[in-house]
């Protein structure tokens, strides 16, 4: 039986607002740049998500010319299927490094978060575990 205990817990942003509190499983992930800079960036997880979306005005951190310079693709999301563009992007989260496809789409503006962390490529080198009552995420490095 394979050990399922876990090194890190990432406690739920909770902020309360004018129409209630907000819970959100954010998580910081730090994008390299091509040039080797790195850029924390705060991402909601969604396990629902097949693969790593930022919002499209993030495209200078990819070191591209405009946002829909990548691959054109489809994505189907909760509000249908809209355009994106495909870019490939080095990931890290706890000290671990991904090279994973990232999508660029039109995103509603957040303050809190500027994406969604999906699971292509970066989900393997990790474990996860959810729990909504207690607010927490956990993540062990050794799955």
């Amino acid at each position: 039986m394979p050990d399922r205990s876990f090194e890190h817990t990432v406690g739920f942003y909770e902020v309360q607002t004018p129409n209630g509190l907000v819970v959100l499983p954010l998580i910081t992930v730090t994008l390299v740049q091509p040039s080797g800079m790195r850029v924390d960036l705060p991402l909601m997880f969604d396990t629902g998500a097949s693969v790593t979306t930022l919002r499209d005005d993030l495209y200078p951190l990819l070191g591209v010319p405009s946002w829909d310079s990548g691959i054109p693709l489809q994505s189907e999301t909760a509000g249908g299927i809209v355009p994106c563009y495909r870019y490939d992007a080095t990931l890290e989260l706890f000290g671990k490094a991904a090279n994973c496809p990232v999508h660029l789409m039109h995103l509603p503006r957040n303050p809190l978060y500027v994406g969604l962390f999906g699971r292509a490529q970066i989900f393997d080198a990790f474990g996860f575990g959810f729990w909504e009552s207690a607010r927490e995420l956990y993540i062990t490095l050794t799955p």
